[in-house]
């Protein structure tokens, strides 16, 4: 897991880079180990613009924040790309997790022996 840090009409700052980092590495437990992650830090009239792109097995997740302050937009942004990843997981967990119905017995469509075809229809019958 790599995170690539870009800047535009800014100066690279190692400070940005770091807490960049830092943030990444609490997101790396809803990532598989092959994701790719780059992160666009913008200004422009004063407003700090970032854009965080994860690719996954599968997903692209994208994330865009804008804030007068820069550190404040870079929590907000991962902040925001950690729930939606939460939710990428749970739901992805949740799908294994369902599988195919247990079987219990009761959801056959055999007629038990001994009754007629007529009470496994639903209508008054005895058993034979």
């Amino acid at each position: 897991m790599h995170l690539e840090v870009s800047f535009k009409n800014l100066r690279p700052r190692d400070e940005i880079k770091t807490r960049a980092q830092a943030l990444y590495t609490k997101l790396e437990k809803f990532l598989d180990p092959a994701s790719e992650a780059t992160l666009l830090v913008n200004v422009e009239h004063g407003k700090a613009i970032l854009e965080l792109v994860i690719r996954t097995a599968g997903e692209t997740h994208l994330v865009t924040e804008e804030d007068a302050e820069l550190r404040a937009a870079l929590d907000r942004t991962f902040h925001t790309m950690e729930v939606r990843l939460r939710r990428s997981k749970e739901k992805r967990v949740d799908r294994h997790r369902k599988g195919a119905p247990a079987e219990d017995g009761f959801a056959t469509d055999e007629v038990p022996a001994g009754f007629s075809e007529a009470a496994a229809d639903g209508e008054a019958g005895v058993p034979e």
